[in-house]
């Protein structure tokens, strides 16, 4: 079991955890609610409104690389030392994350679930504000899945993994995934305050569970944070190109 979920002594200095407090406020509160009357007139206009949501994603992703900089710096070096058992690590948590999306998407077939609502919610983001990941990919595929693929990584490895994971499981590994499903929840309910759209946040939230459950443990199974990093950029990258395919 120890090998499954060794102990794990990677985290961001207590500066860097401090600093995330109030760009969770930022991310999640202000800049959806700012973003609005940035696009006064273009918001019901979808076509121009996809600025808005790749606006969101990458200065959430700019802002959050500034914030971990100096970590990600100090990170890099070990993956170096390594490069081989790394990149194994990738290839095996993007395999899982796969896996487990086609067997949700499975279930919820045969359930009778709304499949286009659910392929709506990935590749996985930070939260949508204006556009869902697929739908911004519709209008925007080259630079959707640039912003999709590179930005929300980082974002999403900062708010959540960095910040809610990591801090945890370095002292209380059992309590760290509850912690993360925790965590991830409250953009879905920020969406359900701010939209009323239950329906889509809550999807989106389920469908994208089980890739940041994943990705955590990654990043505890090789004690780096450059293993969810990029295996969830890998995972979007292949999101971004194989969904827009699908017809629904």
């Amino acid at each position: 079991m120890d090998q499954l979920f060794p102990s794990m002594n990677s985290k961001p200095e207590k500066i860097q955890l401090f600093a995330l407090i109030p760009a969770w406020l930022w991310v999640f509160v202000l800049l959806p609610m700012f973003m609005p009357f940035v696009g006064l007139g273009l918001w019901e206009q979808t076509e121009l409104s996809v600025w808005l949501e790749i606006g969101y994603h990458v200065a959430n992703g700019i802002a959050m690389l500034l914030l971990l900089l100096r970590y990600l710096k100090d990170e890099w070096f070990m993956v170096q030392t390594d490069l081989r058992y790394t990149l194994k690590h990738i290839a095996l948590t993007v395999g899982l994350a796969v896996a487990a999306e086609l067997v949700l998407f499975g279930a919820a077939h045969l359930l009778g679930g709304e499949l286009g609502t659910l392929l709506n919610c990935l590749p996985a983001v930070e939260m949508f504000i204006s556009h869902t990941p697929l739908l911004l990919l519709d209008l925007q595929p080259i630079l959707g899945t640039v912003t999709l693929s590179v930005f929300a990584p980082i974002s999403i490895c900062a708010l959540f993994y960095c910040f809610g994971f990591a801090p945890v499981c370095y002292r209380r590994p059992w309590l760290a995934y509850p912690c993360v499903a925790v965590l991830t929840l409250i953009p879905a309910v920020i969406n359900i305050l701010w939209r009323g759209q239950t329906d889509l946040a809550l999807s989106s939230y389920l469908v994208q569970l089980p890739v940041h459950l994943l990705m955590c443990w990654s990043y505890q199974k090789t004690d780096n944070v450059w293993t969810p990093l990029l295996s969830l950029a890998v995972f979007n990258l292949l999101a971004s190109v194989v969904l827009p395919l699908i017809p629904f």
